[in-house]
């Protein structure tokens, strides 16, 4: 749907947080112009009624001599309308679109708004002004959950979001775990 490409310069424990500000900017830019609300599926998954409409994905490079990064990409994925013909029957369970017909100007219109919010909160990222929003909008923290590492699938319960937007999971033994990225799996 659109990729932004930052050059931000800025030390990488502040630019961890562009994948977790964007999911918060497409948010509530669908709310705002399709009047639709969302979920964030921990990291970078955006859901409405259960089904994925959104996929954000952070790439980045990192200026060895300075620490800092010297530029990150960031893909964003919007199911606007669903595919002619419908989804592939393998994802039709998972995926989901913000319309079923077409409305002039509406991908537009939405990826202004999504350009509009991911800046304001961009400006500001080592203020962390996107971490209520992030957790008042993630479904995760609170249900049990699989974590998909290495191949494995471990169940776990899913604790909190951190201030760092990590995860702290509780797995069955006891012992804990703060994820800064991977692949979660939740039952809706």
């Amino acid at each position: 749907y659109m990729t932004l490409l930052l050059r931000c310069g800025m030390p990488i424990t502040t630019a961890v947080g562009a994948t977790s500000c964007s999911a918060v900017a497409v948010s509530r830019a669908i709310k705002n112009v399709c009047g639709i609300d969302t979920g964030i599926k921990w990291v970078n998954d955006i859901l409405v009624n259960g089904k994925k409409v959104c996929g954000i994905l952070t790439e980045a490079s990192l200026d060895v001599e300075s620490g800092a990064l010297s530029y990150a990409v960031l893909g964003i994925g919007v199911n606007v309308y669903p595919p002619v013909g419908g989804f592939p029957a393998d994802i039709k369970n998972k995926a989901g679109a913000l319309c079923d017909t077409k409305q002039p100007g509406l991908k537009n219109r939405l990826a202004a708004e999504i350009i509009t919010r991911f800046f304001s909160y961009y400006s500001s990222l080592a203020a962390k002004t996107y971490l209520d929003p992030y957790r008042s909008r993630c479904i995760v923290p609170g249900k049990n959950i699989t974590v998909l590492s290495g191949g494995r699938e471990t169940p776990a319960y899913a604790v909190m979001i951190d201030d760092d937007c990590r995860l702290l999971v509780r797995y069955d033994d006891g012992s804990e775990e703060y994820l800064s990225s991977g692949e979660i799996s939740i039952r809706l």
